[in-house]
């Protein structure tokens, strides 16, 4: 029993915490690009994760995140659920192929020889792409609750995978599997930093699902429209509306990093109506003239974006990456596919953390950076790839990867970073 309960506080530390960012980014025929990057604070956030001589594999740049091909029929989730109780300690069998980014540890204790995997971001075969990211203000379902015949319970922990291995699209997902399903909470305390909220998306719907009070709340992310929040008791309407020929324009929020929950950083957003996608001209009616000429006017470019918060905090990034991919879509729409990952990598550049800029809590947490950043294509079945110290993108296709359920078959997994800055060195093509 002592062995367990030391086993239960490892699994916990291992849900280390994710303050992330994503963004969508309109692409042609009504594509949409999925950007994310994870932060993590030195081994991985709050919790330190000093893993009490459960060891997790980690480099100067953080953890040691694989990215992961997981087949259909393979067993998943029976370690990393017991973060939650006895009553979520179950595995199940994926339905569905996927590629996540999963880190995982081995436990160091003979009688307890288990591996336990964490993916934290990831795409299946249907095209549904799941990312976890922090929300200190959730509180999930209590596991010991009675609950209806049918119900599923799903630790939050290990509710990515489960996601990416068992559903398909959004659709299916609120009104099939929502429903009968409660995600639950830990059994012993984390940091609230390891806590949890999801923004889940196919190539047609995008959601963000969080749990406040216990209670579920699932946000339409993909289209502007009144009354955007679901409870438990899932109204129908929250489907996306219907979208019109033309050029790429981003019809959605679009937006998602941390704390506070999703409804404050929409509201949020009205704080910034001051900013303006033209060059100021505020000036022009009271115009002076002085010994260095007319003013006042702008001198140089960017005014019009004066305001528009820098600072890495969950609020700043949300409303950073909102307002510029709004303008940059405004004003020079991507015109293909290859224009819409450029401005979705730009975007991402623009929340990166580098090592040592944002401070620590303490000395044990380390400091916050951009551990690895992806880009997900649910149309085209594509994930991109790359880490912290390499510019360099990988690409995976998934439509060319062998899901199929094989008995004894070995994992497949790569790290994400390939040990280089991905420097190509062309001095002989110009000797």
């Amino acid at each position: 029993m002592r062995a367990c309960s030391r086993l239960l506080v490892v699994l916990a530390r291992l849900c280390a915490a994710l303050a992330c960012s994503t963004v969508h980014v309109p692409a042609p025929g009504n594509a949409t690009v999925i950007a994310r990057t994870m932060e993590l604070g030195s081994l991985g956030g709050e919790a330190a994760l000093s893993f009490r001589g459960f060891p997790a594999p980690s480099s100067g740049s953080g953890l040691a995140w694989r990215v992961a091909v997981h087949r259909r029929g393979e067993e998943v989730g029976k370690a990393i659920s017991l973060v939650c109780d006895a009553i979520t300690h179950t595995s199940w069998i994926t339905k569905l192929g996927y590629v996540s980014v999963d880190v995982a540890a081995q436990s160091p204790f003979p009688k307890l020889n288990v591996t336990v995997n964490l993916a934290s971001d990831g795409i299946n075969e249907a095209g549904l792409t799941v990312s976890e990211h922090t929300l200190r203000q959730s509180v999930y379902a209590d596991a010991a609750a009675p609950a209806p015949a049918g119900t599923s319970r799903v630790c939050f922990a290990a509710f990515t995978a489960w996601l990416l291995g068992n559903v398909a699209t959004v659709r299916e997902l609120r009104e099939e599997v929502l429903p009968r399903l409660r995600v639950v909470g830990p059994v012993v305390p984390l940091p609230s930093g390891d806590l949890l909220h999801w923004t889940i998306d196919d190539e047609r719907e995008h959601v963000v699902l969080e749990y406040l009070d216990g209670e579920m709340r699932l946000h339409n992310n993909t289209a502007a429209r009144r009354s955007p929040c679901l409870s438990t008791r899932l109204r129908a309407a929250a489907r996306p509306l219907p979208t019109r020929p033309g050029p790429p324009r981003a019809r959605q929020v679009g937006a998602f990093t941390n704390d506070p929950d999703f409804t404050w950083h929409l509201r949020n957003l009205n704080n910034f109506a001051n900013l303006s996608p033209d060059w100021p001209k505020g000036g022009e009616r009271i115009t002076v003239q002085s010994e260095v000429g007319a003013l006042p006017h702008a001198v140089g470019h960017g005014f019009n974006l004066l305001g528009l918060p820098g600072d890495a905090s969950p609020p700043s990034r949300f409303v950073r990456l909102f307002f510029q991919r709004q303008y940059a879509v405004l004003r020079a729409p991507p015109a293909s596919l290859n224009e819409s990952l450029s401005l979705a990598i730009g975007l991402l550049s623009s929340v990166f953390i580098s090592q040592g800029t944002v401070a620590s809590a303490s000395p044990a947490a380390g400091f916050e950076l951009t551990q690895y950043s992806v880009l997900k294509l649910p149309a085209a079945r594509q994930f991109l790839f790359r880490d912290y110290a390499s510019p360099r993108w990988r690409r995976v296709r998934l439509g060319e990867l062998d899901f199929a359920p094989r008995a004894g078959a070995s994992a497949r997994s790569l790290p994400v970073g390939d040990g280089t800055l991905g420097v190509e060195d062309v001095t002989a093509k110009l000797g």
